[in-house]
């Protein structure tokens, strides 16, 4: 979204527009030139002259300027302080090297089914379950068989690993089971069975090991994340969720999960292509699959030169401009915790943090409100940068930087396990909003975006914490919401722009570039006029 609505703006439609007319007809007034005398009275034998008078002449009124009307309060929202809402972007880099690995399906299907040796009895299921039974002792447990073992982890807590061979004899199936010292057993299959597994379930059994020969494999990754945020002060204090600055992860884990998107996304072709699923089921599939490599890699892999960094990036990145340019590098100045645990279980935290950047000028703010008589019903707006994907954002140089709107009410005001107070709405709050301001009706930040829950397959349910939690962690630093200079230079120039008051816009605008020469949209508002 810009100052100029599309080929036809809103100050071309006002100018086509017909001008209103002035009041009503005038009406009747005072003879020009009367005195106001009586006129002599006619004799019989004279006809009275009539006395001249001046033609009535209506006074002129002043044809009315038309008012424009201002947009809605979630235009005025946008174009007000997209300049102050910004996207974040916490990078990481580092060297992980790894073993290769090999995979296989813990359950063997040749096992499945009854075998039997004498009054010995086993039987093996796809469920990864098994049972076993004699004269004298009756157990079960869950096995995975692969590479020629079978691993039994027996209901008691027993470990056992044997070796197996399965080889045709007369007809029938022969199962050799063996240990160090050679084959100890040999049973035969009296009943098979099929395995009746889903895709999805095959690779929940999967196990993902090191190879035998292990090759040592090499990647330099970069991973992150992105979010939104919104500066709160004219010298660069931005505020944010703690998470999308990494507060509760370890730098490596954000590398394991590279190197897992990768390894997934390389073999997405290969299920498509082996095997027919839904859309739904194949995503199930690639989660399960992702999992497994992501534990296969954080139980194996070695990271080295470590290094993260957050940037701070402002209203847009055109295209033929280099994108360092937009952003700042960001501290984090303070970060609340993502997560806490009440009785055992794990809950919301004070997810919040405030960055300080270093922009070389002042910057534009947005207006900080009270969210303490917030209730259900009321309206809110959400503005950020939904997630585009990280990879794309910073290296496509067809990419522009513009922050979203969506809108909704406030459903709930709901206490977390952990006392902290939440503002439940189903207002659009996805990947990438995370960390952007939530307005009222009155265009003011009463809430900071914040989650969904994992585990409800809901679209409108999302939460966000309300004001009072950033401004206390300001209150901790010093800082205070002001609007400076900048900003009230920009807001006159804006609502004299919503009035139509060209010279007022040109005037507030070029001040704004005087303290701000890259102030991304100022420029716009005096072409538009």
């Amino acid at each position: 979204m810009s100052g100029s609505d599309g080929t036809v703006s809103r100050r071309d439609l006002l100018r086509a527009a017909p001008a209103l007319a002035a009041g009503g007809l005038a009406g009747c007034s005072s003879l020009v030139g009367d005195s106001g005398t009586d006129t002599p009275a006619s004799t019989p034998t004279e006809t009275p002259t009539p006395t001249p008078t001046a033609t009535p002449t209506a006074t002129p009124t002043a044809t009315a300027t038309p008012t424009p009307d201002r947009p809605s309060v979630a235009r005025q929202i946008v174009q007000r302080d997209r300049a102050a809402i910004t996207h974040i972007y916490r990078s990481v880099t580092g060297e992980i090297t790894w073993p290769s690995l090999e995979s296989y399906n813990r359950v063997d299907p040749r096992l499945l089914g009854v075998w039997e040796v004498g009054d010995d009895r086993a039987e093996f299921t796809d469920s990864a379950a098994f049972s076993e039974s004699g004269p004298d002792y009756d157990r079960e447990g869950t096995y995975a068989a692969y590479d020629g073992r079978i691993f039994l982890q027996y209901s008691t807590g027993e470990e056992l690993t044997i070796g197996y061979e399965l080889r045709q004899d007369g007809g029938g199936t022969l199962l050799d089971l063996s240990n160090d010292s050679g084959v100890f057993a040999t049973y035969t299959q009296t009943q098979d069975a099929d395995d009746e597994r889903t895709v999805l379930e095959q690779f929940e059994d999967l196990i993902l090991v090191e190879a035998e020969s292990p090759e040592t494999q090499r990647q330099e990754l970069q991973g992150g994340n992105t979010g939104s945020g919104f500066v709160v002060t004219p010298e660069g204090h931005v505020v944010t969720n703690a998470h999308v600055v990494g507060a509760d992860e370890d730098p490596e884990y954000t590398l394991y999960y590279r190197l897992a998107s990768r390894t997934r996304d390389a073999i997405r072709s290969t299920l498509e292509e082996d095997y027919d699923l839904t859309d739904a089921e194949q995503a199930d599939v690639e989660e399960v699959f992702f999992d497994k490599l992501f534990a296969y890699y954080a139980d194996h892999s070695t990271v080295r030169s470590v290094e993260t960094s957050v940037s701070v990036l402002h209203g847009r990145t055109p295209p033929d401009e280099d994108l360092e340019v937009h952003s700042w590098s960001a501290t984090v100045e303070t970060a609340g915790t993502v997560r806490e645990t009440v009785q055992g279980e794990p809950t919301w935290g004070r997810d919040v943090a405030v960055l300080k950047v270093d922009a070389g000028s002042p910057l534009q703010t947005v207006p900080l409100g009270d969210s303490t008589d917030l209730g259900t019903g009321q309206d809110l707006f959400v503005v950020g940068y939904p997630d585009i994907g990280v990879q794309n954002l910073f290296e496509d140089r067809n990419t522009v930087l513009e922050p979203t709107l969506t809108s909704g009410v406030v459903s709930a005001r709901r206490t977390l396990n952990s006392g902290i107070e939440t503002i439940q709405t189903d207002a659009g709050i996805n990947g990438g909003n995370s960390g952007g301001p939530i307005y009222d009706a009155n265009g003011e930040v009463v809430g900071i975006a914040t989650f969904k829950p994992a585990d409800l397959d809901l679209e409108e349910v999302a939460f966000g914490l309300p004001i009072e939690t950033a401004t206390g962690f300001m209150g901790e630093l010093g800082v205070e919401n002001t609007p400076g200079e900048l900003t009230e230079a920009f807001r006159e120039g804006l609502d004299a722009y919503w009035r139509d008051d060209c010279e007022d816009v040109t005037n507030h605008m070029e001040a704004v570039l005087d303290i701000w020469p890259e102030h991304p949209y100022a420029r716009e508002f005096i072409e538009d006029c």
